[in-house]
Formats: C-alpha cells, structure tokens, sequence
C-alpha cells in the first residue's frame, strides 16, 4: 500500500464528497443545525438548558459524531457575553449555524441590556443569534410553570414565591426535571407577558418579562 499523501485535487474531491453526504444525512433525518448556547450564569441557567439539550443530542446521536447542541456556561452578562460568544465561535466552533444569548436583566445597565439584544439579533454573519434574557432573573421564566405574573414584584421576591410550589434554592442540579411537565404552561404564560407590551418596547422596560420561551420553543422543535 503506498503512503504517498493525496494530490490536493484528490483531497478536495473527497472532502466535498463527505460534505455532500453528510448534508444529505442532515436533510433525510432534519437534523437540528450545529447551535451553540451560551449562558450567562455557571450552574442554574446551564443546569435548566442542558436538561432539554441532552434529550435533543440523544435522539440524533445516531446520526452525528457528536452533540448538535453545546451549552457553555460563562459567568459573563450582556454585551461581554455577546463578545465572548462571537469570539468562541470563530475560534472554536466553526460548523456552528446557530447561537443563542441566556442572560438576565439583573442590576445590569439599561443600555447593556438594551444593545446585547440589538447587537445580537442585527448581527450579518455566518451564524443566526438568537437572544433569550429574562428581566429581571432566570427565576422569572421557573415561576411562570405554575402561574402568570404581570406586575413587577422584584428580583429578590421570586425565590420566595417559588418556594410556595416546591423547595426552591440554587442550584438545583434537577431544575429541568422539576418543571419539564409544566412548559407548556410556562410558554403561554411567557408569550402572553410578552405580548403584554406595546411593539417596539426595548427589553429594559418590559419588566417583568422573558424570552427564555423562545429557546425551549426552538428545541422542542426537534424532540
């Protein structure tokens, strides 16, 4: 057997060739696109997300060589998360077709808040971003599995509230476990707060509110 290398030609032919056959995999199974979620919190964001991510990276593992969806937990807000994101995945994630932004509203400036959004979703590259912040916290998106909240109540009381429907405290390692069987309730909760305000209202001012809804929405499209 020789151990000549391949002509480049050679190697362009056989490169386009796995290319062509692995989007035909793609498009026979609908595989969900290579996305990457990047989660200003370390542990209860990352915990929750990855609760539904493992189930979507199951069903297709058949078909990939590894996980089409990656959670990466930053300890990063806003606009820096926004940065932090664009900077990963030119470096490190080069087949990624999809980025999402979790991060929460917080004490955070309005302006870092507003602009993370703006920046994010009026980005012209490769990769689709998506935004999916809470205002004022992830705690926000848990509550409403159990019932609507319309008024402004405040951060700090949320944790209080949750605890009324089980013993709520971070991070809980089995938050998605938890909740799984009330998202449906959580999603019509989480649209119709939204849709609460009037159009064009940055998401500083929507207070309470959340576009968590929208990332869960996009991997249950694919369960």
């Amino acid at each position: 057997m020789s151990l000549k290398p391949l002509k480049a030609s050679t190697q362009k032919k056989l490169e386009a060739a796995m290319q062509k056959k692995k989007k035909k995999i793609e498009e026979l199974h609908q595989l969900p696109p290579y996305t990457v979620i990047f989660s200003e919190g370390t542990k209860t964001e990352p915990f929750y997300i990855q609760g539904l991510t493992k189930q979507v990276n199951q069903k297709y593992a058949q078909f990939t060589s590894g996980d089409r969806i990656m959670v990466i937990g930053t300890g990063r807000n806003t606009r820096s998360l926004l940065n932090y994101a664009r900077k990963t995945v030119n470096s490190d994630y080069p087949e990624c077709k999809v980025v999402w932004l979790m991060y929460d509203m917080d004490d955070f400036p309005y302006d870092d808040f507003d602009n993370t959004q703006f920046s994010a979703e009026g980005r012209t590259c490769e990769q689709e971003y998506h935004v999916a912040w809470s205002n004022e916290c992830i705690e926000l998106w848990f509550l409403l599995h159990f019932q609507p909240l319309f008024a402004n109540v405040g951060r700090k009381q949320y944790n209080d509230i949750l605890k009324g429907y089980f013993p709520y405290a971070k991070p809980l390692e089995n938050i998605y476990d938890i909740l799984k069987d009330k998202t449906h309730i959580a999603i019509a909760h989480a649209e119709s707060l939204y849709a609460g305000y009037e159009e064009g209202t940055p998401p500083s001012k929507r207070t309470p509110a959340t576009r968590v809804h929208e990332l869960v929405g996009f991997l249950h499209a694919y369960l």
